[in-house]
C-alpha cells in the first residue's frame, strides 16, 4: 500500500513530531515509502500528484479548521475531489473536523466542554442501511472503542452524504463516514499516552486549557485502550478490505 500524509504544521516542534507518529501508525513492512505533503508550504495534494497513492491520511493539528487559511481552503477542495473515487482518505482530529467542513459540515470550539483530553469510549452505531455494508464489517454496531482525545474544537453538524458511525460522552461526532471512501475521527489513534503526557500536556496546561492538578487523574483513564484495534480498522479501510469481526 502507498500512503500519503498531509502534515498540517510547519513548526519547528510539531512537523517533526507529526512525521514520526505517521511513520509509527501507518507504515507496516511491505508499504510503499510514504508520500508526505505540506499544505502550508504550498505542497496541496491534487487528483494529478495522488495518482500512485492508495490512500491519504490528514492527521492533527494545532489550527483550527473553522479558519479559512488559504491552504486550508484548497485542502478542502482537494477532499471534496476524491469523494467517491477508488483513493481512501482517512482523517483524525483536525483532518477529521476539515474534512467534515469540506462538505458542509459546521466545526466549532468545544460547545460545552472546554479542551478535551484524555481518553473516552466511544461506541460504535451503524444505521440501519449500512449494516450490510463492508463499513459495517470493520466497525461492528453496539462495540466500543476506548481512544485517546486531546482537542479544543468539534464537529457539530455533518454535512453532505456524511454519515455518524460513532460518538463518546464527551463529542457527538466521533466517527463519520462520508460517501463510502471517506473515514474519519476525532480521536487520537495516532498517538500513545506517553507521547500526550510528554508533548501536548505541558503545552495544554501551561496556557490553561486544562488543570495541571488534573495530571494523575487523566494518566489513570488512559490505560486499557483500543489503539492498535483501531489503527487495524483504518488499515483494513485503506486496504479496502474486508476483515472478519473476529479478528479485531
Amino acid at each position: 500500500m502507498r500512503t500519503g500524509i498531509i502534515i498540517c504544521s510547519n513548526s519547528p516542534k510539531w512537523e517533526p513530531f507529526f512525521v514520526q507518529i505517521s511513520k509509527g501508525c501507518f507504515h507496516r513492512e511491505g508499504d510503499g515509502e510514504l508520500r508526505y505533503f505540506r499544505p502550508i508550504d504550498g505542497d496541496i495534494p491534487t487528483l494529478e500528484n495522488t495518482t500512485e497513492l492508495d490512500a491519504i491520511i490528514c492527521l492533527g493539528s494545532a489550527k483550527s479548521a473553522y479558519d479559512d487559511d488559504q491552504w486550508m481552503l484548497e485542502l478542502c477542495e482537494f477532499f471534496r475531489s476524491i469523494a467517491n473515487t477508488k483513493l481512501k482518505l482517512f482523517g483524525s482530529c483536525f483532518g477529521h473536523q476539515l474534512i467534515n467542513k469540506a462538505f458542509g459540515g459546521t466545526v466549532t470550539k468545544n460547545v460545552d466542554q472546554g479542551f478535551i483530553f484524555g481518553a473516552d469510549g466511544i461506541k460504535i452505531s451503524i444505521p440501519e442501511d449500512l449494516g450490510d455494508s463492508a463499513i459495517s464489517m470493520l466497525l461492528e454496531d453496539g462495540t466500543s472503542l476506548k481512544m485517546l482525545q486531546s482537542h479544543g474544537d468539534e464537529v457539530v453538524t455533518l454535512g453532505e452524504g456524511a454519515r455518524l458511525l460513532g460518538s463518546s460522552e464527551r463529542c457527538l461526532n466521533e466517527v463519520v463516514l462520508v460517501r463510502g471512501n471517506i473515514l474519519t475521527m476525532q480521536c487520537h489513534p495516532d498517538l500513545t499516552p506517553e507521547l500526550m503526557m510528554t508533548n501536548i500536556w505541558p503545552a495544554i496546561s501551561g496556557r490553561g486549557a486544562v488543570d495541571p492538578a488534573d495530571k494523575d487523574k487523566v494518566e489513570a483513564e488512559m490505560a486499557h485502550l483500543d489503539t492498535y484495534k483501531c489503527l487495524d480498522i483504518i488499515r483494513a479501510f485503506m486496504n479496502g478490505q474486508k476483515i472478519s469481526r473476529g479478528s479485531i
